[in-house]
């Protein structure tokens, strides 16, 4: 290792660099601290002795001129200094040194000092390389997250998607680069449109994981899939539509909590009959859906059971609506009511209500834009606390 030894004695100097020498270091000797500073820079030296007085500037100079300098690494500074009072060690210290040693000296006892600086040198060298270890695995670990985010994203439906006369449109923000939300509007037969909104509880990896799998369950394209139609024995080649209650209790009985896993999730899956214009809605525990009637105040629909998962026989129940064109539903994940403002305040399903009714003349893309608008407006934040998620659906003409 390399040490500076800064000091203006030449005969100090000397004594000071043959007992280096001795003890198998490499120095290097100046006698003031400019010299000094162009020396660190250059030579990128970590380790400095310096005497306390000398003509030019003294040593605490130095030693805030190596710490003003903010170096990509660390320099270990030991003051030599003939001053016995406490305030001057004080000073010592403050200005950036490390350690330092009252004049005159024993040299084991700077033997002694240097080893420990050695030693606070290592640890910050494994410091050093240990953070730069977690940087290299951060970045991977976020290029991963991102690839995912992205899979994750092409899951939803496309914006303004339209099926059989009845349009979608929706707003997504994760709170972290996964989300537990999850939410999608797909043909079943052709007459029967599927859709549903679910919320894992928790964040992060293990909830989007789990909005994976049920994304993928919930998929019509999937054959193997029971969860949304169903064959008889006698007529294996016609395929019935299952009702949106029997749906929940299958997957309330496949994906109950354990010792081993404690995630649970709430839902809405609805199911439209276009050739009946019904709308048959079961709720788990999901905040209740906003239906608006063309030209009337939005209601809430609050027919709701369990969240998925905490009960193993929980009876489900269906809601059933006959619509009209220009109704619309509104389903959205507790993300959005229970967004806070500064002051701590939720946003509210009143008040998400009222939005809704004062936009009531606008289509449903522009009601979307402007209600991402103003939850971020209400947040004051680039961030939220919990997913944010909402799914409409218009019926237009058939």
């Amino acid at each position: 290792m390399r040490i500076l030894v800064v000091e203006d004695s030449p005969v100090t100097r000397l004594m000071i660099e043959r007992t280096l020498k001795k003890w198998h270091y490499d120095v290097i000797a100046v006698d003031n601290i400019d010299a000094a500073t162009d020396i660190i820079l250059e030579e990128k030296i970590q380790f400095v002795i310096t005497d306390w007085i000398m003509p030019g500037g003294n040593g605490t100079v130095l030693c805030q001129r190596i710490r003003a300098k903010n170096l990509p690494f660390y320099t270990y500074i030991i003051l030599l200094t003939s001053l016995e009072d406490t305030q001057s060690a004080i000073e010592g210290i403050e200005s950036g040194a490390d350690d330092y040693i009252r004049k005159p000296f024993h040299h084991d006892e700077l033997r002694a000092r240097i080893r420990a600086g050695e030693r606070i040198l290592l640890l910050e060298k494994n410091l050093t390389e240990t953070n730069k270890q977690l940087l290299a695995t951060r970045e991977i670990i976020n290029r991963d997250l991102k690839t995912a985010a992205g899979m994750q994203h092409s899951l939803l439906p496309p914006k303004l998607l339209t099926i059989r006369g009845i349009s979608i449109d929706w707003i997504f923000q994760p709170s972290m680069y996964l989300s537990g939300d999850i939410f999608n509007f797909f043909p079943l037969d052709n007459h029967h449109i599927g859709f549903y909104i679910i919320d894992v509880a928790g964040h992060g990896i293990a909830s989007a994981m789990l909005s994976f799998t049920l994304s993928r369950l919930l998929s019509p394209d999937v054959s193997y899939s029971s969860h949304l139609k169903f064959s008889s024995p006698e007529n294996p080649s016609r395929e019935f539509i299952r009702s949106a209650s029997t749906v929940i209790e299958q997957l309330n009985q496949q994906f109950q909590t354990n010792e081993d896993n404690l995630l649970f999730f709430t839902m809405i899956y609805g199911v439209i009959d276009t050739t009946l214009q019904t709308i048959e809605l079961c709720q788990a525990g999901h905040p209740s859906l906003i239906y608006q009637q063309k030209d009337k105040e939005p209601e809430f629909i609050t027919e709701s059971g369990l969240p998925v998962g905490v009960i193993v026989n929980e009876n489900y129940k269906s809601v059933l609506l006959n619509y009209h064109t220009g109704d619309r539903l509104f389903l959205y994940s507790d993300g959005i009511i229970e967004c806070e403002s500064p002051s701590g305040k939720m946003f509210g399903k009143e008040r998400l209500r009222e939005f809704i009714d004062k936009n009531r003349h606008l289509n449903i893309s522009q009601i979307m834009s402007n209600l991402d608008q103003v939850i971020y407006a209400w947040r004051k934040k680039n961030s939220f606390e919990d997913d944010i998620s909402m799914l409409v659906l218009e019926i237009g003409v058939n």
